[in-house]
């Protein structure tokens, strides 16, 4: 590189690997938006040797014959006539001072951490944690490498810090081997000597190469446009708090909400509809105040998880709390405890004993961890920082779907996006094929030992994330648009490899019957009662997910034939179909199209990357605030509209708590209504000792009428002839009314508020039930009704001629009317395990599926099947792990 006369040059942060053209030597190496500048003072002698022979430089730089060729071949680098340790130097411009601030933060959080261990704050040291984690040790791989740039450094740092933790934290539950502090330790050790070496480095090179007094500045933030966020962020965040606690209700979270969060909104949508010629901290600043009034918002209003299915999650990590082990055969949720290990170990670490705070907060977490891998994957493949952040604001807004609650699902996806930008080549700097295989900055033996990393990761968090990014691997391949040919092993063969070892889990979860059937791409029903109807918010909220991602799809359809010659723009088109493909195999509950769309959204950003233009005009800069408005309000809808029976409530979860604390392992829980309540992954011990409301109660009594005054009576009688059936605890029957679950029966037209309160009103004053706890709405009862009460007549079978107690019927309103004994409330022999669906579960030879008033002996006496690991179906938005 030829150097402009003077006492300084600048060089632009992030040097590509592609060579350079040459400078002239009055030219001004201006950087790039949002580029890191250093400034290097060059010796005395060196500027005077090059002042006083320019001539010489020049025949120098252009040579003769094969010397001067093999010049100009290295010249575009300044590699040719620079002295050694100027080539040191060049390679390296702004990363040292990326390797010595990423050190610095994490020297932060260690002191955060020890802050936090001396004012006994768990909340400080938690976030001390996650900083060491992701500064140090995420990062700690990177900081010996001369070419890497901060946004390559970071996503490495999000990959690795996730990646730790889950595989690490698993061998320690599943060992056992529960050592957190030795292991801690160590990692940290390793990664604060990889820190160290770094910045010595750094700071030795410049020393001793007499550029020790340096300047660097990182894109200096716009002082005014910082200021005008920054009251924006005040001003939605002052709406929230002063707010204060709101009980979630049908779609009633927007119209609580005071204006200014809404202004605070609609500016920031503003401000990124005005990123064009703005640098990228004004961008990020943007995005992450939009991602945090969207995802803050709820944590502070509400103070409880968005999603009841994160409960179950809550109560695992505490049972690795307090056992520090888990039996891989026990069920899926533990041969798959990945994310729940890993977040075990960062509690005990913090000293966190109730991780209900940590998934309250989670969707705000685990969004920033997301927009770090979106920014290097998008980075992939333009250098235009404002299209990069355009299309990561729309993301945002389109990404409905709820995957970001608690749960092992929310961390896959990141992970996911994590590997396609370290697969894909750095499209945007070479034009040639090899070298569009080789990421900048990092080299192909450290790329692929980290997709292995994170392959291994997503074996055992998720059971189905890792294999649609193997299928994404294995188009890009065929496409030849990542190499080398067996990069989508490192996904599918830990994978594959977890699977068999727990192909015992797995069983009940693959049928050939689902093989093709069409049915696996249809998203859960719920069937409504005859005379009522659902409520529209429900409609709604469906049509605003759907309109969301169709909006994206449509700018994805654009940026297709803006770009219909681009091999990879049709390789990208195909991963975001890839999802479909899994589904045809297992329907994944009914709800894998929604992983299937959650996995698409990423591929569709890239290919609507090209739909935004670089440098647009003002009319589209106009469009984009429109579309980014009308996603905002698809967001709002999809995500907030159903509130009021997806949001945990805070007595809901005290109330299983005291169950799980009352009552033993062996115990039954019955569930007052058909929607979603927090239960517990191992308690009750066996799945159908978890009563489900229609098990006891045929839907159409609870439906049609309210129920009578004796019928409380009859529900305690069934409840326990259920549970002596079954073989259980008899004697320790439990019931939970939730305020939420009802919520839901009302929104899908199960029944009535009315008809659940009544049910509820007839317990309370039913003698053959306690009340154990009340709070906030939400009541739990025990069936105190003794075997000498319960009355029924013996019926015969005709085949087996054995007598078996019958329930009673729930008499309803007509008192006159008879009402037909319910289908699934009728008892099983000792040992037979329901399944979710209806029947049992018998692996001895001979056995049959009991069909309604079936009394026949399945089983010897003594025996009895494995539990079914499967769960009662459930009707939020991403129910299993």
């Amino acid at each position: 590189m030829t150097d402009v006369p003077g006492t300084t040059r600048e060089v632009p942060a992030s040097v590509p690997r592609a060579p350079r053209p040459r400078q002239a030597p009055d030219d001004k190496a201006a950087p790039h938006e949002g580029e890191t500048t250093v400034t290097f003072t060059r010796p005395p002698a060196q500027r005077v040797t090059e002042q006083a022979a320019p001539e010489q430089r020049v025949a120098k730089h252009r040579g003769t014959g094969q010397q001067g060729a093999r010049h100009r071949g290295a010249g575009h680098r300044g590699a040719g006539q620079e002295p050694a340790k100027w080539q040191a130097i060049e390679r390296e411009p702004g990363n040292g001072e990326a390797t010595l601030a990423l050190s610095a933060l994490f020297v932060v959080s260690l002191l955060v951490f020890v802050v936090g261990r001396t004012m006994d704050s768990g909340t400080l040291r938690l976030i001390g944690l996650g900083g060491a984690l992701f500064f140090g040790v995420g990062t700690a791989p990177l900081q010996l490498s001369s070419r890497a740039r901060l946004d390559l450094r970071l996503g490495v740092g999000v990959l690795v810090g996730l990646s730790v933790p889950l595989i690490v934290a698993s061998v320690m539950v599943l060992t056992p081997w529960w050592h957190p502090v030795l292991v801690a330790a160590v990692i940290a050790v390793a990664a604060a000597g990889l820190h160290a070496w770094a910045c010595v480095r750094v700071l030795v090179r410049r020393a001793q190469h007499g550029v020790f007094h340096w300047e660097g500045q990182i894109a200096r933030p716009p002082v005014v446009a910082i200021m005008l966020l920054s009251w924006v962020n005040a001003l939605w965040c002052a709406a929230a708090i002063s707010a204060g606690h709101l009980v979630p209700g049908l779609a009633d979270f927007l119209p609580r909400i005071s204006v200014p969060w809404c202004v605070g909104l609609a500016s920031m949508l503003a401000g990124v509809a005005l990123l064009r010629g703005r640098n990228e901290w004004y961008a990020i600043s943007c995005v992450v105040s939009l991602l945090a009034a969207l995802t803050a918002t709820p944590a502070l209003i509400y103070g409880m998880p968005r999603s009841q299915s994160a409960a179950k999650h809550i109560d695992l990590v505490q049972t690795i709390l307090q056992a520090h082990y888990l039996d891989r055969g026990a069920g899926i949720y533990q041969a798959y405890s990945g994310f729940f290990s890993a977040v075990a170990w960062l509690c005990d670490l913090a000293g966190i004993h109730d991780p209900t705070g940590i998934a309250t907060w989670w969707p705000f977490v685990i969004g920033l961890l997301g927009l770090v891998e979106l920014r290097l994957f998008l980075g992939r493949l333009t250098s235009s920082r404002y299209r990069i952040w355009a299309v990561i604001a729309l993301v945002v807004l389109a990404n409905a779907i709820g995957a970001d609650y608690f749960s092992p699902q929310s961390v896959g996806f990141v992970l996911a996006v994590g590997v396609f930008a370290l697969a894909l080549p750095d499209l945007k700097r070479s034009r040639d094929p090899e070298e569009r295989k080789r990421p900048n900055g990092l080299n192909e033996d450290a790329r692929i030992g980290l997709l292995v990393m994170a392959g291994c990761a997503l074996a055992v968090t998720h059971e189905l994330s890792p294999y649609i990014v193997g299928g994404v691997l294995v188009v890009l391949v065929i496409f030849r648009t990542i190499g080398p040919w067996y990069v989508p092993a490192t996904s599918l063969l830990p994978a594959l490899g977890w699977a068999l070892a727990n192909a015992h889990d797995l069983s009940g979860f693959v049928s050939l019957a689902d093989l093709g059937s069409l049915s696996n791409f249809t998203p859960p029903k719920t069937v409504v009662t005859p005379g009522l109807q659902r409520l529209p918010i429900v409609g709604q909220s469906a049509h605003a997910l759907a309109l969301g991602l169709l909006i994206l799809a449509i700018l994805a359809g654009i940026g297709l034939l803006r770009s219909v010659k681009d091999r990879s723009s049709w390789a990208f088109m195909l991963c975001a179909g890839v999802g479909l493909v899994m589904i045809v195999a297992n329907p994944y509950g009914n709800e894998g199209i929604f992983r299937a769309a959650l996995f698409g959204i990423p591929w569709l950003a890239a290919v609507a990357l090209r739909a935004v233009p670089e440098r647009p005009r003002y009319w589209v800069t106009g469009l984009y605030v429109v579309v980014a408005a009308v996603l905002c309000g698809t967001y709002l809808v999809a995500m907030f509209g159903l509130d009021n029976a997806n949001v945990i409530r805070p007595g809901d979860l005290q109330a299983l708590r005291i169950y799980q604390h009352q009552a033993s392992a062996s115990s039954y829980l019955l569930t007052m209504s058909y929607g979603d309540l927090p239960v517990s992954i191992d308690f009750p011990a066996l799945s159908d000792h978890f009563v489900v409301w229609n098990r006891l109660v045929e839907p159409a009594q609870v439906r049609t009428t309210t129920p009578a005054a004796g019928d409380a009576n009859v529900l305690a009688r069934n409840f326990y002839l259920d549970a002596q059936a079954t073989g259980g605890a008899s004697h320790e029957l439990y019931a939970i009314y939730s305020p939420a679950s009802v919520a839901y029966s009302v929104d899908y037209g199960l029944e009535t508020l009315g008809q659940a309160q009544a049910w509820r009103d007839q317990l309370l004053a039913s003698p053959d039930w306690h009340l154990v706890y009340a709070s906030d709405g939400t009541y739990l009862f025990r069936d105190v009704i003794t075997a000498h009460q319960v009355q029924a007549k013996p019926a015969t079978h005709k085949k087996a001629k054995r007598k078996v107690r019958r329930p009673q019927h729930i008499v309803s309103q007509p008192p006159a009317r008879s009402l037909p004994a319910p289908a699934r409330s009728l008892p099983a022999p000792a040992g037979a395990r329901h399944q979710p669906g209806g029947g049992v579960r018998l692996p001895v030879r001979g056995a049959h599926r009991r069909p309604p008033r079936c009394g026949r002996a399945v089983l010897p006496p003594g025996r009895c099947t494995l539990p079914s690991t499967r769960w009662p179906p459930t009707r939020s938005g991403l129910p299993l792990l």
